[in-house]
């Protein structure tokens, strides 16, 4: 797909609508428009950190700020400094009409050649868990189960915390509610896979039993039925 070109206003610089831009630009360009706020950088990265890291990454505020430098020498941002206060002041940041053009064009376009990476340190140490103990291993899930603990719970917070703010009726932002049910049903089925591979590697762990799942055996038996006739011994061939 050819790229699109904008005739430059007064004295911005000529954008290229499709020209490639990194990918934390579009990132920033993104949150802006979402709900067509008015943000500071560092807004921009607890939208960030609440959002896009469970499913994408979250950017330094150091890149965020440079990519606010670039967009607005591009045309595709507008800026003005506010004071808060008696003393502080901040810049706040707003998409502007060629920077939404840009961001469309992006997202419309193919990511045929964007492959999904998977980088997963705990699986990368099971892989290779024949040069450690198993035991070492377990802790090694362990600490995941703990991570993936800790963002259902940050994930149903913000549902909760976006039904709070009237969010969920936003008709701009349903397909990031989308993702958010998407990030939750997807944490609690990792959590059962990794508890699930996790008791795997304990129960081979003949040298320490005590991280097996254990329960009292009660008062359960197997009873095998008694047949009233032994079968008779078969003669020597």
């Amino acid at each position: 797909m050819s790229a699109t070109r904008l005739e430059p206003v007064d004295d911005e610089p000529e954008v290229e609508i499709g020209a490639p831009l990194p990918a934390t630009a579009y990132t920033v360009l993104g949150v802006l428009s979402v709900l067509d706020e008015e943000l500071s950088a560092a807004e921009i990265k607890v939208r960030c950190d609440y959002t896009l890291r469970w499913f994408y990454w979250s950017p330094a505020i150091s890149h965020i700020r440079r990519e606010l430098r670039r967009l607005r020498d591009l045309g595709l941002v507008t800026e003005r400094e506010v004071t808060i206060g008696k003393v502080r002041r901040s810049t706040l940041y707003q998409a502007t009409d060629r920077g939404e053009e840009v961001l469309r064009q992006w997202v419309s376009s193919p990511s045929v050649d964007e492959p999904v990476m998977l980088k997963n340190p705990a699986l990368l140490r099971i892989y290779l868990g024949r040069f450690t103990d198993p035991y070492k291993l377990v802790k090694v899930l362990d600490d995941r189960l703990e991570q993936l603990e800790e963002q259902i719970k940050d994930l149903v917070w913000g549902k909760r915390r976006s039904h709070e703010l009237g969010l969920d009726e936003e008709e701009r932002i349903q397909y990031g509610n989308a993702i958010g049910d998407y990030l939750l049903r997807a944490a609690h089925f990792e959590y059962g896979n990794v508890r699930q591979l996790r008791d795997r590697i304990a129960d081979h762990d003949p040298d320490h039993p005590e991280l097996k799942v254990t329960r009292p055996k009660g008062s359960l038996r197997r009873r095998l039925r008694q047949h009233d006739e032994q079968p008779e011994d078969l003669p020597d061939q």
